[in-house]
Parts: structure tokens; sequence; C-alpha cells
């Protein structure tokens, strides 16, 4: 069983579940996003801008059939900062799974200071750090983000990319951008949300016909902008949920493709609008996976 974490490793946790190439497994990502699908569990993140995360019940019965019988889990996350988000999740997990016998984190940057008991953890790069307490400090910005209200989803965003597990994932590419269209041109295709991997898909389709093509995400996670971040565009969510999201060190391209899992945009939703400062040309694509 292979979990990604949301937000940034929808898309890289469904990358090394793909690459691992196995048979006997299944991909399935946490979310921040209501459904009125059973949740199978849930767990915090505390330190996140976006604390809960919620994971579904698989909606393929053969597939909770595959995961009340794994041996191995692989959690992955862009970073692991103290650890505890890796062991908020695990502590149900063993609950819930009483058979698994190898917990294994992976993750690009490890900042874990101390071995987190029961649980093995692989990265990219290693590293350290402290701080020194700041007496009477206040926060400029918060740091969690909130919507206005929480709504059950099912509509908006009808497609499982993840979200509900699965073995494989893929996208009639041919059908959404003609690579003949781009061939001379600088392309970037922009993922949002949490729909990544989709946009990635698109990316490496473009990038197989030779296009010079780029591939990033949106965010909702509030960084500061400083040193490699020199700039960011901040807009309402295109998930109907009225949360702040962010576009960081945006460049010029020839054109934009803006990649959405959502099926409809709200009325507050302008990140095309803005786009256009960046590009001649931006392309929005209402994705769903090939059956």
């Amino acid at each position: 069983l292979v979990i990604g974490l949301v937000e940034a490793a929808a898309g890289l946790g469904y990358g090394v579940y793909h690459h691992l190439g196995l048979s006997n497994a299944f991909y399935i990502h946490t979310t921040y996003h209501q459904l009125s699908q059973p949740v199978w569990l849930n767990f915090q993140e505390e330190h996140s801008h976006a604390p809960t995360h919620l994971l579904y019940e698989t909606a393929d019965p053969k597939l909770r059939d595959l995961r009340n019988q794994v041996k191995n889990v692989v959690l992955i996350d862009d970073e692991f900062s103290t650890g505890q988000t890796l062991s908020n999740l695990v502590k149900p997990l063993r609950e819930k799974l009483p058979q698994v016998e190898r917990f294994i984190g992976a993750a690009i940057l490890d900042w874990i200071p101390n071995e987190i008991p029961g649980i093995t953890c692989v990265s990219m790069h290693k590293g350290y750090y402290s701080f020194n307490w700041k007496a009477n400090m206040q926060l400029k910005n918060p740091t969690v983000a909130k919507g206005t209200d929480d709504k059950i989803l099912d509509a908006i965003i009808p497609h499982n990319f993840g979200r509900l597990g699965v073995q494989s994932l893929d996208i009639a590419c041919q059908n959404y951008v003609d690579i003949t269209a781009f061939r001379h041109k600088k392309v970037l295709v922009l993922g949002t949300g949490e729909c990544m991997y989709p946009a990635f898909l698109i990316a490496q389709y473009l990038e197989k016909g030779k296009v010079d093509v780029y591939v990033q995400a949106t965010s909702r996670a509030p960084y500061n902008v400083d040193n490699d971040l020199e700039g960011k565009l901040v807009f309402k969510d295109n998930y109907h949920e009225n949360i702040d999201n962010f576009f960081y060190n945006p460049k010029h391209y020839d054109t934009i493709i803006l990649c959405y899992e959502t099926t409809t945009l709200p009325d507050n939703y302008d990140l095309p609008e803005q786009l256009k400062q960046y590009a001649s040309e931006v392309i929005e694509l209402f994705l769903s996976p090939t059956t």
C-alpha cells in the first residue's frame, strides 16, 4: 500500500508508486476535501497550513481486500520535518491494519532529528535545523488555510485520481492537447490544488512530442516570498471552498495550460485572468481519467 500525503505528495506519491511497478499494490492519497464517501481514517498534521488529513474508504472492493492483506505500507511526502505527522498516521494504520509488518516513510527531504520507532525513513536529502525561541513573537499572517464553510464536493470533484484508491492512473492526453500546436512554443502545464499527477501526464505527453514544456502546481501553502521564492500570485481556490491559493515564481511562457479535476469553477476564481500577464495564451483543461 502506497499513501501520498497532500498537498505536495498527491502527485509525487503516485510517481513513486508507478516506479515501484508492483502488481499486488495500490495507491491512495490523503485529501483536504469533503466527500460523501465514508472516511476510513483521519489524522492531524498540527504544524501545517491545513492540519486535518482525510483518508477515504477505497471505492473498489478488490482494493479493500488487498489493503487488508498488505504487509508493507509506504508513506510519501515531499518533506519530513519533525516526524510527528508520520507518527500520527501510523498509529491509526496499525489499528486498522494489524497485519502490516513494515512502515516506510519516503521523502525528498528529511529533517527528523531522531529515529521513529517502527518506521523506516528514506530520503534523497537529510538535514538538521534548530531555532532560537523568540519570546512574545506575533505572527503577521494566519498559518491555517480556512474557507467560508465546509462543502460536500462530490459533484465538483467526481473523478478518482487517487483519492479513493487506484492501481493505475492515466488520461487520454491526445484528447486534450494537440502536440503540433505547441512544437515551437515554451509551455507551462500548471496543476491546481490536489490535481498534480494529471498535469504531469499532460506535460510528459508534450515532452515526448518534443515540446519545450515545464510543469508546476498551485498550492494552498502560504509561503513567504524570500530567497528562491521570488514572487507569487494569490487567488481563491477552484474547489469552491473560498480558500486562498498561491502560484509561486510565475514566469513568462508562450502558453500556460491549466489543469483541473474540478468540473466547474467558482465566480471568484481569477487565476486565468492573472496568468494573462505571463502568457499570450492561457488554456484550461477539465480532466478525467481513462477507465
